[in-house]
């Protein structure tokens, strides 16, 4: 038998050949494949990785757009404090007692009284002593009567 495997292959060498090419083909199919796997496995990795920082970017763009947001609202308070005070200073101005007399000499011709335009009223106290004293008692009156109202509760 191992004289005729050894005529075989003397006299039909290229089967031998044929069958190991086919062999060396479906190895070098099998690491084509594998690498062709490694290597979407490579961009795909590499795709999730820029999906995940561009979601980063979004994020950090978002908080610096809030931050200019809030720059300009802190902005704007300063500038309505300011004006606030500046309203406060004028209205304490307008409100001045020294402020009014003068615009009232100025605009409107207003002085002093003189002597001759003062008139004096009399007033007779007695009459108001006896009308308050009569109220005062009515008012008295009226909280003993609810006091002892109070009291006949308990």
């Amino acid at each position: 038998m191992v004289v005729a495997k050894k005529e075989l292959e003397y006299y039909y060498p290229e089967e031998e050949q044929l069958e190991k090419e086919k062999e060396l083909r479906k190895n070098r199919n099998i690491r084509k494949k594998a690498k062709s796997k490694s290597k979407f496995k490579a961009i795909g990795i590499s795709f999730v990785g820029l999906i995940i920082c561009l979601f980063m970017l979004y994020g950090y763009a978002n908080i610096t757009k809030i931050r200019i947001e809030i720059n300009e609202l802190e902005n704007q308070k300063k500038e309505l404090i300011k004006e606030k005070e500046a309203l406060v200073a004028e209205l304490e101005a307008v409100k001045s007692s020294t402020k009014v007399e003068e615009e009232a000499m100025i605009r409107l011709g207003m002085d002093y009284p003189t002597e001759e335009q003062i008139v004096y009223v009399e007033v007779n106290d007695d009459v108001f002593a006896k009308k308050e004293g009569l109220e005062e008692g009515k008012i008295v009156a009226q909280f003993k009567k609810i006091f002892n109202t109070m009291a006949s509760l308990f």
